[in-house]
């Protein structure tokens, strides 16, 4: 009998492993977040970051090979999910001082990652590094009437990146 299933590296099934629990979480915390239950969405959404969080250090910390990069591939968008999900859970919850710390705080770590020596890792960090500057400026249009705000974002959106965009 001939199977159909393909055959999976082992190192890609830890990966596959490895990140179940983050996405369990972030199905928990978007359910919870439809259903209006915010501090359990928070709470889903802030353990899913820190499971994407300390899987991309891990990974990072690894000797580079192809699995490793795959690896790290797939987390930088989990941390990214997973940090946007929290900042829209604090908006909601009508909290954008803490929105606006995890959007920095995820933009801030795709600014460190574009300088990273591998090629395949400036990559997938500069494609969500694009995406979390817009998210930050369109947070900060969103709340004109709170300058810590916007000055928060145009700290974030000018430290140490490739280009310096601020809003005024």
């Amino acid at each position: 009998m001939i199977s159909s299933q393909k055959k999976t590296h082992p190192d890609l099934l830890y990966l596959e492993h490895a990140l179940s629990p983050w996405q369990s979480n972030i199905m928990q915390g978007n359910y919870a977040f439809e259903q209006g239950a915010l501090l359990e969405a928070r709470d889903k959404y802030l353990l899913a970051k820190t499971l994407a969080d300390h899987l991309l250090e891990q990974f990072l910390y690894a000797q580079i090979n192809n699995n490793v990069i795959h690896a790290i591939e797939h987390c930088i968008p989990a941390l990214v999910v997973a940090s946007h999900n929290l900042a829209d859970t604090y908006i909601a919850m009508q909290q954008p001082e803490n929105a606006c710390k995890w959007l920095c705080e995820v933009h801030l770590t795709l600014s460190s990652l574009i300088k990273h020596p591998h090629y395949d890792i400036q990559k997938v960090s500069k494609h969500h590094y694009i995406k979390t500057s817009s998210e930050l400026v369109s947070f900060a249009r969103r709340y004109p009437s709170f300058p810590e705000l916007i000055e928060q974002v145009n700290f974030c959106l000018s430290s140490n990146t490739p280009s310096n965009k601020q809003l005024h």
